[in-house]
């Protein structure tokens, strides 16, 4: 146990020589990958998987407003600028934009190097945290830089993909990243893995479930239903199978100052005390509770917390609102979300596993018992927030929200598999209820803002294209078109 606290140590150590050695570039997207570094495959993989997981929560908190998950304390004033406006400008995304773009570079160095040095373990990983990431990208801001990104000064101004092209290539690669796994001499050093400490069968059931969640969101794309079929009976003729347990990175976060866990550390501080501006600003929405209490939920009681001001109850705010209650009224987060600065940071949960597998046989693209699937992510999630046993929750009488046998026609089954994935990513990826949204239209009665700012009263449907390619990629960004945040849909919506 001391040899491998203290290899984390060290692997820290190393994660803030790297992203101190490489600020300067940070958010330079045509920084040239081959000569920022010369550190070894084994280095720079668990960085970049700790870079990736550290904006999973907090650089989707537009995300967790728009689906009914949070919404901001009544002690600060709302403003026309904020989240619950459902505005954007083009400074909106570029943040996350050149994040991801430069976490992709090291990605590609970690691919090619690793392809050259035959350490096929790294390269593999890192083919799939690249579709990871460009999978996010696209969900953002459908077509995007792919095949001339990530050249270095090769290519300053990559042009643009079409999205449904890239999600095509991204499943091919996906294929890939499972045939170099499945080689004998793919290996890894545990400690230098962060995702599942080196072992191959859960990397490949990632890889598996990732591309299952890109094939699931072309569902709704008229005609593609064969192509759909065809590329899930390839994830299945690997006998890989899907993740059946968390996908949670973990370089060994701690009560110190760079490395507390992503969420913990947008919260509170090492002394316990709120981060102003965030850990005292986001609270309860009041949507999830509410629906909690209709249908003997108990995960209200682990997703958020008592308020500190008597009486003592679980309340929560409505977006938008100019009436919200304060700060100590309100409930902030529940036991069940913020463990511990140590907890982990998810990637992908056993309960989407789960739930992405019953609708792929409720749309009978693989065989099984979509209804024994469904049970297995709602205990999943309660197990995830420490809510105990969940079959009497998910066998209750009659009760479509909760209980998949008591839906009689596909579209009351679907509901109820995408009500309960809701509920399983709250503050866990809200990003992925975003887009079951987007796609579905589900939960159907998700609640618009009350914001007295509001341009259009709709959830927006994409990311606007950011600042910086404007600026810098002016002619293939332009070639775009006009882009507008409500109407300008990414590929795979209906």
């Amino acid at each position: 146990m001391m040899k491998k606290i203290f290899i984390k140590t060290l692997l820290f150590a190393a994660i803030i020589f790297i992203g101190g050695s490489c600020s300067k570039g940070y958010f330079d997207i045509n920084t040239n990958p081959n000569s920022a570094t010369s550190a070894s495959p084994e280095l720079v993989l668990p960085q970049a998987v700790t870079v990736s997981a550290s904006y999973q929560i907090p650089s989707f908190t537009f995300a967790s407003e728009w689906m009914g998950y949070w919404a901001p304390s009544g002690s600060y004033a709302i403003n026309s600028s904020d989240l619950a406006s459902y505005k954007q400008t083009t400074s909106f995304g570029d943040g996350i934009w050149q994040s991801m773009y430069h976490n992709l570079n090291d990605y590609n160095y970690v691919e090619q190097t690793a392809g050259t040095q035959k350490k096929y373990f790294y390269q593999a990983a890192a083919i799939v945290m690249k579709a990871y990431i460009f999978q996010q990208l696209v969900d953002m801001f459908n077509n995007i830089p792919y095949t001339q990104a990530l050249q270095g000064t090769n290519v300053i101004q990559p042009a643009y993909d079409k999205a449904q092209t890239i999600y095509e290539t991204l499943s091919g690669r996906l294929d890939t990243a499972v045939t170099l796994f499945k080689r004998s001499d793919a290996v890894a050093a545990s400690n230098t893995d962060v995702l599942f400490n080196g072992n191959n069968t859960r990397w490949i059931q990632f890889a598996n479930t990732l591309r299952l969640r890109m094939l699931i969101r072309q569902t709704k794309i008229s005609g593609r239903a064969a192509y759909i079929q065809a590329e899930i009976a390839k994830i299945v003729a690997n006998g890989g199978g899907f993740l059946t347990a968390d996908a949670a990175v973990n370089p060994g976060y701690a009560n110190n100052n760079g490395q507390l866990s992503p969420f913990w550390g947008q919260i509170y501080k090492i002394d316990g005390s709120y981060v102003s501006g965030s850990g005292d600003y986001w609270r309860a929405a009041q949507y999830p509770i509410t629906f909690c209490t209709n249908n003997n939920d108990p995960r209200y009681k682990y997703l958020y917390a008592l308020t500190a001001q008597s009486p003592q109850i679980y309340q929560g705010n409505v977006l938008g609102s100019p009436t919200n209650h304060a700060g100590n009224s309100t409930s902030t987060f529940g036991p069940g979300i913020l463990k511990s600065a140590s907890q982990s940071a998810i990637m992908i949960s056993a309960a989407e596993s789960y739930f992405l597998q019953a609708e792929a046989v409720l749309n009978g693209f693989i065989s099984g018992n979509a209804g024994t699937l469904f049970n297995s992510g709602v205990q999943a999630s309660f197990t995830y927030l420490g809510a105990g046993d969940a079959t009497g929750y998910y066998t209750q009488p009659g009760n479509q929200n909760t209980n998949y046998s008591a839906c009689t026609t596909p579209a009351q089954q679907l509901a109820c598999i995408i009500r309960q994935k809701w509920m399983a990513l709250n503050t866990v990826n809200p990003f992925e209820a975003w887009c079951d949204y987007r796609r579905l239209g589900l939960p159907a009665d998700i609640p618009l803002t009350q914001s007295p700012y509001v341009d259009v009263l709709a959830i927006p449907v994409r990311i606007l294209y950011p600042t910086s390619e404007y600026q810098n990629n002016t002619a293939n960004v332009n070639a775009q078109g006009a882009i507008d945040h409500h109407t300008s849909k990414v590929f795979w919506m209906p």
